[in-house]
């Protein structure tokens, strides 16, 4: 009975060591960690693989770019030649998106500004000063992937041309010409260039001005009668020995063509101007002003020696130039003369005594008559005055109508003319028409003119007559 209990301890001994084996490996499987630490023996004689760490491998990188590289520009040049523009060209740069120009005025300052932004290889600069000094910087660039990248500069040093002079002016016009004009500060100096009977024509240098303070210049070798032109050109001289003109601008003279010595006279509203005729002058040019040195108008031409002018405002002095031309050559090039100024303040009377707003208004050297009812013009004509021989001249001055007659005859030595409006104003001297002229004005009074009386297109002295009456002014001059 003894031995029976001693093989069952025995056998539950041996159920209980196998059954903490059993134990022992499960817990291997849930923590190799802590049965390596604790019972490294029963974990080398599993029969389970020992789980592992997977190793971690890098993230793939994109394939590198090579860096953006730009060239540099080369050759740039300026192929403008104006004042108020600059025109750049360049080689162009293999793979370049565009190119950026940077801009300096040099005159005034050291910084550079972006002017353009181009695609192709030229660019112009606009409103530039003229006679300016500029640097340039012409840089390519290109854009990728959302990346500009600007290449090396290159520079450019230039400038504009000069500006065309401005106020050139006659200033004698006589056996010495000159002339004037505005001074331009960036300029180095001036070039004279003249055209003549010598020259065939052609414009050739004939004088460097080196001092850009000298604003004038002044010819004595001319000879009266001949056309002489001339052109000034500014011009700055820059980087050693680079010229930068301006274009020309010209002046026309003929000697001895120079401002006639003027009189003046105000008759009724009018201004009355004479003046010694120029023997090279084919007619003249009259200006009026309220100012003697600005803002005078052109009124009218002519080719006599003489001119009255429209009506102007009483009480107020006026100021003329009469300024002498020549058409010349077969070109039919006028050339302007000097003309000087004559003032003269306007008088609504005539010959120390008041004109009401009645009148007739006779100009002798026009040979014209006008008929002003209240101040208003009702008959204007060609009339032929006294034969200018010094005998039958009309006479000049202040008169009234002292007689008027119809259908009436004229008697004098060798004459009897029968006329169908008579109006007398001083003496045997009136106003009448002349049934035997087909023709009024000009200078027919010069050599063909009346015995004195004022002769008148039918048409236009029966008007005169209908609107007039006894003591009507009559007012004659010049």
């Amino acid at each position: 009975m003894r031995k029976i209990r001693s093989f069952a301890v025995a056998l539950l001994s041996v159920t209980v060591a196998v059954t903490a084996v059993s134990a022992v490996r499960f817990s291997a499987a849930e923590n190799d960690t802590q049965v390596a630490a604790t019972n490294p023996v029963t974990v080398a004689a599993s029969t389970e693989a020992p789980a592992t760490d997977v190793p971690t491998q890098p993230p793939t990188e994109p394939p590198t770019e090579p860096p953006i590289t730009v060239g540099k520009v080369q050759n740039v040049e300026k192929i403008s030649f104006e004042p108020g523009y600059i025109t750049l060209k360049w080689d162009k740069v293999a793979g370049a998106t565009g190119y950026n120009v940077y801009m300096c005025n040099r005159d005034t300052s050291t910084g550079f500004v972006k002017a353009a932004t181009v695609t192709g290889n030229t660019a112009t600069i606009k409103n530039l000063q003229h006679t300016t000094q500029y640097w340039f910087r012409v840089a390519a660039y290109v854009t990728k992937n959302g990346q500009t990248v600007e290449g090396e500069a290159a520079l450019k040093k230039t400038a504009t041309q000069a500006g065309t002079v401005t106020g050139l002016d006659m200033v004698r016009s006589s056996s010495v010409l000159q002339f004037e004009w505005d001074r331009n500060p960036k300029a180095t100096g001036y070039k004279i260039y003249r055209a003549c009977y010598y020259t065939d024509g052609e414009y050739e240098l004939y004088k460097t001005i080196t001092d850009n303070s000298v604003t004038f210049f002044t010819d004595t070798n001319v000879e009266d009668g001949r056309a002489y032109y001339y052109s000034v050109r500014p011009y700055r001289i820059l980087y050693g020995d680079a010229i930068y003109h301006a274009y020309h601008n010209t002046i026309k003279f003929i000697c001895g063509m120079c401002s006639p010595s003027t009189d003046s006279t105000s008759f009724v509203s009018r201004v009355n101007l004479s003046w010694r005729h120029n023997r090279w002058a084919t007619g003249y040019d009259i200006y009026y002003s309220t100012d003697r040195y600005t803002n005078f108008k052109y009124l009218d031409t002519t080719t006599d020696n003489y001119f009255n002018t429209v009506r102007l405002t009483p009480g107020t002095k006026y100021y003329f130039r009469i300024q002498p031309y020549k058409i010349n050559g077969e070109s039919r090039t006028k050339v302007l003369g000097t003309w000087g100024v004559e003032g003269k303040t306007v008088t609504s009377g005539a010959y120390g005594r008041n004109v009401g707003g009645t009148y007739i208004e006779i100009s002798i050297k026009q040979q014209y008559m006008w008929l002003y009812v209240d101040r208003k013009l009702i008959c204007e004509t060609d009339v032929v005055t006294g034969n200018d021989d010094g005998y039958d001249n009309t006479p000049a001055g202040y008169f009234n109508i002292q007689s008027r007659a119809r259908d009436t005859y004229l008697v004098g030595p060798g004459y009897r003319s029968f006329v169908n409006y008579w109006m007398g104003f001083y003496g045997g001297y009136g106003i009448h028409d002349a049934s035997w002229r087909s023709y009024f004005g000009g200078d027919i009074y010069q050599g063909n003119g009346s015995h004195g009386c004022v002769n008148t297109p039918y048409s236009k002295v029966q008007k005169i007559y209908y609107n007039t009456e006894y003591g009507t002014p009559v007012i004659i001059y010049d």
